[in-house]
């Protein structure tokens, strides 16, 4: 069994070389419908050569990231917040809360210095006053500018997550709101070090460990 972030050509080749009978990634691997799948390079290419290795691929994504001690619940304990909340649930949708809201001591320029000792300066942006005291501190794994004006209204001070526009920062500034960007990737990166011990300790087997082919696309 292996645990990855997402089935990349590299993970796709360790488990090549190495073949495994479950391969759990947090990442789907197909977002869009599929008909086929042929040799290449591709998503579907790269479920051609799981099914020709006889891997099979489990995917958990949203579930886990609003499951208890998932990646939300990671992303929010690396920055030890306290008296921790949900926030975001939709109710039309039916998704549950993937962003997390708690008590935090520092300034945002101490939340810039721990995001780049734990993720490196690569990509990173920041908007908002660093020497601004934060309090109530806001965070979504992978994806969440979404939730800008749900993190306002729920009383934080700066929200970190990934993927933020340039229009949504601007929304955010306006709502008293700021920005800490590390990447897509790094937000989710707590979480994969929690996907690993869970299943570790469900399974009760030796799981290997691919989450450090990290899929970050930018450099």
């Amino acid at each position: 069994m292996a645990v990855c972030h997402e089935v990349t050509e590299g993970v796709v080749t360790r488990v090549e070389e190495s073949p495994v009978d479950l391969l759990v990634s947090y990442h789907p691997l197909l977002f869009n419908p599929t008909t086929r799948v042929l040799a290449g390079r591709s998503p579907g290419s790269r479920s051609y050569r799981l099914i020709r290795t006889g891997v099979n691929l489990l995917v958990t994504h949203t579930d886990f990231d609003s499951a208890p001690g998932g990646t939300a619940d990671a992303l929010a304990s690396f920055f030890g917040l306290r008296d921790v909340a949900e926030f975001g649930e939709d109710p039309e949708t039916g998704l549950p809360s993937i962003g997390r809201i708690g008590e935090f001591e520092g300034t945002l320029g101490r939340i810039d210095a721990m995001v780049v000792d734990a993720f490196g300066p690569t990509g990173l942006r920041v908007t908002g006053d660093r020497e601004a005291i934060v309090e109530k501190l806001a965070v979504v794994p992978g994806s969440g500018s979404a939730f800008v004006e749900a993190a306002a209204e729920a009383g934080a001070e700066a929200l970190v997550t990934g993927d933020v526009s340039h229009h949504r920062t601007v929304a955010a500034a306006d709502l008293g709101l700021a920005v800490v960007d590390p990447g897509h990737t790094a937000t989710e990166r707590p979480g994969m070090e929690a996907l690993t011990r869970m299943v570790t300790e469900v399974a009760n087997l030796e799981v290997v460990d691919l989450t450090h082919l990290d899929p970050r696309t930018w450099h």
